[in-house]
């Protein structure tokens, strides 16, 4: 005779509103990079925590009871991921909004008597050379530096492997270095 297994336990209200608090933010920032405008971020994201909301109604893993936080946010990250594919389809153009969020990781410059244009510039270079990046790699170095995901983790978001992730971090950093420093080059010629 099979044994009857009881299904998990949806995960509580309690518990559910706590998590779309902590990660809300993050997934907000992430889907604004990735598709360069806000209403629709604001869209894909009020869609991704809907579908985790009926998923944890339902008791479906991971958001039960005994659900694991780390799988609870991979799941966000790949929905709200697979959801912003599907909007960068119907419109087939990818636009970027300001990185303002990210210059914080990216190495704000020291006080170092720069002028306010100059770090202005600096900010226009880094989000020129980051625009021009393809789509994959964006979401790889924004999903890995940004949110500080492992690439496992993101191979998980993405549909790759941890070695394909590594691959486009690496190759995306170089690229962005590259056409960072061009950019700056080229922008340090235009000023007095």
């Amino acid at each position: 005779m099979p044994l009857h297994t009881q299904p998990d336990a949806p995960l509580p209200l309690v518990a559910f509103t706590a998590l779309v608090d902590r990660q809300q933010h993050a997934l907000d920032t992430f889907l604004r990079h990735l598709l360069g405008n806000a209403e629709e971020a604001s869209d894909v994201l009020q869609d991704t925590l809907y579908d985790a909301w009926r998923a944890a109604q339902a008791g479906k893993k991971p958001f039960v009871a005994t659900g694991d936080e780390d799988q609870m946010r991979r799941w966000l990250f790949q929905v709200a991921y697979y959801r912003s594919i599907d909007v960068r389809r119907r419109h087939r153009v990818l636009r970027w909004e300001s990185l303002d969020r990210l210059i914080r990781w990216a190495g704000e410059p020291e006080q170092s008597g720069a002028s306010f244009e100059e770090h202005v510039l600096e900010g226009e270079a880094l989000r020129a050379a980051l625009a021009r990046l393809s789509p994959q790699d964006r979401s790889c170095f924004l999903l890995c530096e940004a949110h500080e995901l492992s690439a496992a983790e993101v191979g998980q978001i993405v549909g790759a492997s941890p070695t394909v992730v590594r691959k486009r971090l690496s190759r995306a950093k170089q690229r962005l270095r590259a056409l960072y420093q061009a950019q700056t080059s080229t922008v340090l010629e235009l000023l007095p």
